[in-house]
């Protein structure tokens, strides 16, 4: 029984491993805005997708967008953000 329950869980997470990615991530001169452009898999799909900008493994910006297919998300970040960032994205089911 336990061993099933593992594999259910692999089969679960390989198939939605890729389901949704990153296509772009750019951000203004200064920071304040980030534009995180996604896209699902199978692009006759809606979603909707979270998008958080961490700086220094902290969470520092985050939006929530519903999208078809590919679409970009703007995160506003009040005073922006002077170090490197990095952007994640999943679908929130």
């Amino acid at each position: 029984m336990k061993s099933k329950i593992i594999l259910l869980l692999a089969v679960f997470m390989a198939t939605n491993a890729f389901a949704l990615k990153i296509t772009n991530y750019t951000q203004s001169s200064n920071g304040a805005i980030h534009h995180v452009t996604v896209a699902f898999a199978n692009l006759g799909k809606s979603g909707e997708v979270r998008c958080v900008i961490t700086m220094n493994d902290s969470p520092v910006g985050m939006t929530e967008d519903t999208i078809k297919g590919v679409g970009t998300l703007d995160i506003f970040i009040s005073g922006g953000t002077p170090a490197a960032t990095n952007a994640e994205c999943l679908e929130i089911e």
